[in-house]
């Protein structure tokens, strides 16, 4: 549930999977083509797509052995679908994959609208629901309007006084948002993050919608970029299995890797761009998932609870994920990081001190297996999603740029106003996709469908 979507409650694509005509990039692990694609998130499949749709040929390389990267729905943990990264498909009405999925099968339902409130083991009153409502509006729209304005600073700077509901409100507007407290937030980038309305939940997991995107398409697995050089007449990027050469290279990666020196541009980006890896960084934001046998909390499937907050140590909670007995705490910022340093059972941990001091001690003993996930500890990853740190906004822009003429970004950092979504990283695997076919000197590139 996008923050927007809890206070609002209290291009249609072709879907057919690509074919092995249209699904070009057969090429040797060393070889040329046209487009050479980093990475097979959601991002560098859709770039993929676009690439064959246009007849160019294209090397999808991956580093792992799946697809969808940060969108993955693991069935084997729980024995029902799991998204252990992106689990909400917000604003459906806008969003490709809302139709590419429905009409590839998928079984794609609403959210529950607004979300509950309780306070220590009861449902709050409704005096208290709209204390806490009015807290989260006036906490946004401080923050919107410092954006708004221009004033790229930290979030948590512009943020009123917001009483015994600012620490519940500071939640919801940052580690739930953002992946970031909000004294990483910038306020610019915060106002730009396009209203997301109502969303919906796959049954079959987002990650396994995602996944099925690349059906026909030709992915590498395996395949570890070290670095693109750019020096000569082909942009050549270096593998573990070898080096391939393409006329412009799109790479479909977060910027942590980048910032790691995973991957290395040679010559080294312009200042400005490397300006944008540094400071449009991934937060932390995990789940930490669990069977709760019995529904002993009553909750119906799907809904989101929110509790009251005495600090930063605090969750949203998931209930009953597809009518299943499988519940998530999420966490996010800096708590979420101080978990992911922790000891193999500190997600467990906390669920237990969680579960107690919310709900009782009766209904923490009832908990079966727990998985905590700990993105920011993903070597493919390093992070969850981005946020711009303060004073940084407007540097999110240099990712939606070419970079010496046959260099383009693609993921959910790569777009302005839908960070931090999947469907913000596909749209910018298409953007992406159409500036390479301009520098191959395709017409009419932005009007080809995948």
């Amino acid at each position: 549930m996008s923050r927007r979507a809890f206070i609002a409650g209290a291009s249609a694509l072709a879907a057919a999977p690509l074919g092995a005509a249209r699904a070009l990039g057969q090429v040797p692990a060393s070889g040329q083509v046209d487009v050479v694609i980093v990475g097979a998130g959601a991002a560098g499949i859709s770039a993929a797509r676009k690439i064959a749709a246009a007849g160019r040929s294209y090397a999808l390389i991956e580093a792992s052995k799946r697809v969808g990267g940060r969108a993955f729905t693991d069935t084997s943990l729980f024995g029902v679908p799991f998204d252990r990264g992106a689990h909400w498909l917000h604003a459906p009405d806008n969003n490709p994959l809302a139709e590419l999925g429905q009409q590839a099968g998928f079984d794609l339902y609403a959210a529950p609208e607004g979300a509950r409130l309780y306070i220590k083991g009861r449902e709050a009153s409704q005096n208290d629901y709209e204390d806490f409502v009015s807290a989260v509006r006036r906490g946004e729209r401080a923050i919107g309007a410092a954006g708004d304005a221009g004033r790229d600073l930290a979030a948590s700077r512009v943020l009123p006084d917001l009483g015994i509901w600012g620490p519940s409100a500071a939640f919801v507007a940052g580690p739930f948002s953002c992946a970031k407290d909000l004294d990483q937030v910038s306020s610019v980038d915060f106002s730009r993050s396009e209203e997301r309305g109502e969303d919906l939940f796959c049954r079959q997991g987002y990650g396994a919608l995602v996944a099925k995107m690349a059906d026909g398409l030709s992915v590498r697995f395996e395949t570890n970029a070290t670095s693109v050089d750019m020096g000569g007449r082909q942009v050549q990027v270096s593998t573990n299995k070898g080096t391939l050469s393409g006329r412009a290279v799109i790479l479909a990666v977060p910027p942590s890797l980048l910032l790691a020196g995973k991957i290395r541009v040679n010559p080294g980006l312009p200042l400005r761009y490397r300006s944008a890896v540094e400071r449009i960084t991934l937060g932390a934001y995990d789940h930490i998932a669990f069977e709760l046998p019995g529904n002993p909390l009553r909750l119906s499937p799907d809904e989101t609870v929110h509790v009251k907050a005495d600090g930063p140590r605090t969750f949203a909670l998931i209930a009953r994920m597809g009518g299943s007995d499988l519940h998530m705490l999420d966490v996010g910022g800096k708590f979420a990081q101080e978990l992911a340093n922790g000891p193999a059972d500190s997600g467990a941990a906390f669920l237990k001190e969680a579960l107690t001091r919310e709900f009782g001690a009766d209904i923490a003993a009832r908990v079966g297996k727990v998985h905590q996930t700990r993105w920011t500890k993903e070597p493919l990853a390093l992070g969850a999603f981005s946020c711009a740190l303060p004073g940084s906004g407007n540097l999110r822009r240099a990712f939606t740029e070419v970079v010496n003429g046959r260099l383009m970004f693609a993921g959910e950092h790569a777009h302005e106003t839908l960070w931090g979504t999947v469907n913000g990283a596909w749209l910018s695997g298409e953007r992406a996709a159409t500036q390479a076919l301009r520098v191959l000197g395709v017409t009419g590139a932005a009007s080809i469908s995948q």
